[in-house]
């Protein structure tokens, strides 16, 4: 346990040092809640009794959910899910390039693993300083985007009103969930050996896969049998695979994010076609069903990882 805090301690101090842990904060804490602002503001300049009213779209409503602090909370959340690549896997692979990539690039495995020989702390060290840092990101977006909310309520009309309770639990679920990605990035950049191949991995894989088999159900299809789908027909795959988008890595890992935009809908008058919506940028999922395959997709990457690791020899 010693060895771990020890490895958490050193990784931090490096992380804090590197220029990127700055600029991810900054887009994030800083960067996200002006431009929200800037909306906001222009929001309610021009949009009040516009024919937006006139169609059942309050523009109080949509000054709301950009520019109050509930709303850029909100925002601070699902946004990034959303993102292609997403901000959230931009983040973790920018951590995991820096904790697993650079140590090869400048041939300091060595050295690290002289001081350090356990093999099982060093990787669950940096594992964790990078879930860490994750949950720190998410956090203080949070948080920003909360006091520049505030800081807003003092020149736009709008107020606390929104259902914190619940945005706190999917915001610390969504943290939870971030030890997916986080082990599914270090496997990918220790096993290429290469930082800058295995961001451009970490990044597009997921969707590149997801998008195939779009591209196969689009032109192939399911139904009706085909030459091209009677083999799995034959061999009963076709429900499995008509199944398949629920066990999809992007479309459980975003979940609890994602489950805050078709609230978001509601609010800006949307309600009708939230599920229409929600259809064309993410499947939905039930959290229990995401939880439990975003485990199984962690324990796999996870004990890929640490296996790889402990066994392949480093320089």
């Amino acid at each position: 346990m010693n060895a771990v805090v020890s490895v958490v301690r050193a990784e931090l101090l490096k992380m804090l040092g590197k220029r990127r842990t700055y600029v991810l904060a900054g887009v994030y804490w800083l960067l996200m809640p002006v431009v929200l602002l800037l909306v906001g503001r222009v929001i309610q300049a021009n949009l009040s009794g516009s024919f937006l009213e006139g169609e059942g779209i309050p523009a109080g409503g949509i000054l709301g959910a950009v520019a109050s602090p509930f709303g850029m909370a909100r925002l601070a959340l699902v946004g990034p899910a959303y993102m292609n690549p997403s901000f959230y896997m931009i983040i973790i692979g920018l951590f995991a390039a820096l904790l697993i990539g650079e140590e090869r690039s400048q041939k300091m495995w060595k050295t690290v693993l002289v001081a350090q020989p356990n093999r099982l702390a060093v990787y669950t060290g940096k594992f964790l300083t990078a879930w860490l840092a994750f949950a720190v990101l998410v956090a203080g977006g949070l948080l920003f985007n909360t006091a520049f909310g505030l800081l807003g309520m003092t020149f736009l009309q709008t107020d606390l009103s929104g259902n914190w309770l619940q945005l706190l639990q999917l915001a610390g679920l969504q943290v939870l969930f971030g030890a997916a990605p986080t082990a599914f990035a270090f496997l990918v950049v220790f096993l290429l050996r290469n930082a800058a191949l295995g961001l451009v991995t970490i990044f597009f894989l997921p969707s590149l896969l997801e998008g195939l088999y779009g591209l196969y159900a689009t032109l192939v299809g399911f139904r009706p049998v085909t030459r091209l789908n009677a083999l799995f027909q034959a061999l009963n795959l076709q429900q499995a695979l008509e199944e398949l988008p629920k066990y999809f890595f992007t479309a459980n890992l975003y979940a609890p994010s994602r489950k805050l935009f078709t609230e978001l809908l509601g609010t800006l008058g949307l309600g009708e076609g939230a599920q229409q919506m929600q259809g064309m940028l993410g499947r939905s999922v039930t959290l229990t069903d995401a939880a439990l395959v975003t485990g199984v997709y962690f324990l796999v990457f996870a004990a890929a990882g640490f296996f790889i690791f402990v066994r392949r020899d480093v320089s």
